[in-house]
């Protein structure tokens, strides 16, 4: 999924501290996202979470492509 128009991400850099970053708004995205699907509040954060997270890994890599992001855990949630 493209970021939607009023999504932003800002990158900023401090030469003198050899620190840079990145700042993400995914709010946009985030409402097209939850708009047709009635999520637990659990799977809502996880996937804003994912999003963000997905957001900020795509804005540094350099290949044109997609990207599937696959999480494994014990906690409540599984691929089942």
């Amino acid at each position: 999924m493209k970021m939607a128009q009023h999504d932003q991400l800002h990158r900023y850099l401090f030469e003198q501290f050899a620190v840079r970053g990145e700042l993400v708004t995914v709010s946009e995205t985030w409402k097209q996202i939850l708009e047709n699907h009635n999520y637990p509040l659990p799977v809502k954060a996880l996937l804003g979470e994912l999003l963000v997270a997905t957001s900020l890994l795509t804005a540094t890599l350099k290949f044109a492509g997609d990207i599937t992001v696959q999480l494994q855990g014990d906690g409540p949630m599984s691929l089942a």
